[in-house]
């Protein structure tokens, strides 16, 4: 492990590449130009949040300056990371109304003829902006107050695996935590058959397939020869041939791959319809936890006085009065609270 300065070093001294000195490093130079799109990605890769300062990284470099790569893959926890950026929508838009840290850029940045600027001289002593962060309120935010804004939270906790991140478990109080700061974020669409076709499985299909949903992602093709066509056989030669006057549609051969193609490999059958869902988001907080919602399944007023009728015709008032229920019988979860 090497201070930074050093790479620093040699980046300043490999900035005239004019110099003799350096005329069996132009080979290296010139290999190293095909793995400027994988710097390039792993340093917007690792680029600090808004919520950060300065972000140090660990960086692999070539020993003549030719290329530099960082040497790190970013790891969150999801849920974690969503209520960040969840506090970011709501402190950048204050952001962009009081134009602190918003600044228009004019374009181009640089002229053509003006040389690239050097990090030591020019970016090195300036003093970066502050983070932008939400006030957390101590109280209310106290499960996740003193961690929520580090890099890589709990990573030397219970709730994590350790420093490789690949595993967390946080408690109740910490989840619903973060689920109210990235409550603005999160969708109110609870409906798998909202997102039908939409999904891992429809995905692989269409790969395999070489084909895109309409509206969806475009994948490079699973099997490169699916357009190689037999000599002796095709479709227009065939005595079986079955004419189908209206195109098949892309959504038909993902959703029904092995139906509609004539040759399917490494497909996936997803699921054609989910359960109805019958959630209804209760936007009123003094509702009680268990309430009937008109909205799910609504009595029709007739049924009701056809239902009064038919026990008004074998049940008098005398009869309800005189019944009484058995002292050992309880109601079904009688203990259990109503309500958190």
């Amino acid at each position: 492990m090497l201070p930074p300065e050093v790479l620093r070093k040699i980046i300043k001294d490999h900035g005239d590449m004019s110099s003799k000195r350096f005329r069996q490093d132009k080979r290296v130079y010139l290999g190293a130009l095909k793995y400027i799109p994988h710097a390039i990605f792993k340093l917007l890769e690792n680029m600090p949040m808004p919520w950060e300062q300065v972000r140090n990284v660990k960086t692999l470099y070539h020993i003549t300056g030719a290329i530099t790569f960082v040497n790190e893959t970013p790891k969150v926890i999801e849920p974690v990371y969503t209520a960040q950026w969840g506090t970011m929508w709501i402190m950048m838009r204050r952001e962009k109304r009081d134009r602190r840290h918003f600044k228009r850029m004019r374009f181009p940045p640089f002229d053509d003829e003006e040389p690239p600027l050097d990090y030591g001289d020019n970016i090195l002593n300036v003093e970066p902006l502050d983070p932008i962060q939400m006030e957390l309120d101590e109280d209310e935010d106290n499960s996740v107050f003193d961690w929520f804004y580090d890099h890589m939270p709990l990573q030397y906790t219970n709730m994590v695996n350790g420093p490789s991140y690949r595993f967390w478990k946080l408690p109740l109080s910490v989840m619903a935590n973060l689920h109210r700061l990235a409550n603005q974020l999160l969708s109110d669409n609870t409906d798998p058959n909202y997102f039908h076709l939409f999904d891992k499985k429809s995905f692989y299909t269409a790969k395999a397939l070489n084909m895109a949903i309409p509206g969806g992602p475009k994948f490079e093709p699973l099997f490169r020869d699916a357009y190689e066509e037999d000599e002796d056989w095709n479709e227009f030669n065939d005595i079986n041939k079955i004419i189908v006057r209206h195109p098949v549609r892309t959504e038909y051969k993902i959703a029904f791959p092995h139906l509609y193609n004539s040759r399917p490999r490494r497909v996936e059958q997803g699921i054609y319809h989910s359960p109805a869902v019958a959630f209804v988001m209760n936007d009123d907080p003094d509702m009680p936890t268990f309430n009937f919602d008109e909205v799910i399944n609504p009595i029709s007023a007739y049924k009701k006085e056809k239902l009064v009728n038919e026990e008004r015709s074998f049940l008098t008032d005398e009869d309800f009065e005189e019944f009484e229920m058995p002292e050992e019988v309880e109601a079904v979860l009688s203990e259990e609270p109503l309500c958190d």
